[in-house]
């Protein structure tokens, strides 16, 4: 099973080939099977639901330096690697 985007996917499923909305469901409804506890289930299908009728992005990449980095390099913590 693979996710290519919104509403379609392609998957093999016991020597079957499922592709679009279909093979996207199946994913959905197997990615929430193994969410243990019914409550935890039914409130990531909310989310799922509110983001895919939103239009809101599931991955949000990681680039750049964040405000909160130093922009200094940090001070050696007085470990200089020679015993003392």
């Amino acid at each position: 099973m693979a996710v290519i985007g919104r509403a379609a996917a392609v998957a093999n499923i016991f020597g079957i080939h499922v592709s679009g909305l279909p093979a996207w469901l199946i994913w959905l409804f197997v990615h929430l099977m193994y969410i243990v506890e019914f409550q935890s289930r039914v409130l990531v299908f909310v989310q799922w639901g509110f983001e895919y009728l939103t239009f809101s992005r599931g991955a949000r990449l990681i680039t750049g330096v964040a405000a909160t980095d130093s922009l200094e390099k940090p001070a050696a913590m007085g470990n200089t690697g020679d015993g003392r």
